[in-house]
């Protein structure tokens, strides 16, 4: 079970992929383009920071982001980032169907992703209840 704070923060969270701002809830014309750009239907950010929500030291978190990017080198993908007041997290956005990039998010033990998809508001997908 996700903590309300936990789903709160979720939801405030900035995430940025290049210079489009994505929001929770709410579409990106930019982030349109983008996909339409790339021919892709869907689009998923990701990341192998902080499993669970717990805090991980800086060099771990590394780690695991390095072995994410390895996991996805045959997928389109974008650096991106999290963004909540002074906490900031390394994500990457996958040009990609969201149903491998979810089972990969559940290898690396994360709590949600954000399911991007073309004329839609961005939203939270949940891997754990």
């Amino acid at each position: 079970m996700i903590p309300p704070r936990t789903l709160i923060a979720y939801r405030r969270t900035r995430y940025q992929a290049g210079n489009i701002d994505i929001r929770i809830g709410r579409r990106s014309l930019a982030m349109d383009v983008m996909l339409t750009t790339y021919r892709a239907r869907e689009a998923v950010m990701i990341t192998a920071n902080n499993p669970m929500s717990r805090r991980m030291p800086l060099r771990w978190n590394q780690r695991m982001q390095a072995r994410l990017v390895q996991a996805l080198k045959r997928y389109a993908t974008l650096p991106a980032m999290g963004t909540l007041r002074r906490w900031s997290e390394a994500h990457l956005l996958v040009l990609h169907d969201v149903r491998p990039i979810r089972k990969l998010a559940r290898r690396f033990r994360q709590n949600c992703i954000v399911v991007l998809r073309p004329r839609q508001p961005a939203r939270l997908h949940f891997l754990v209840t």
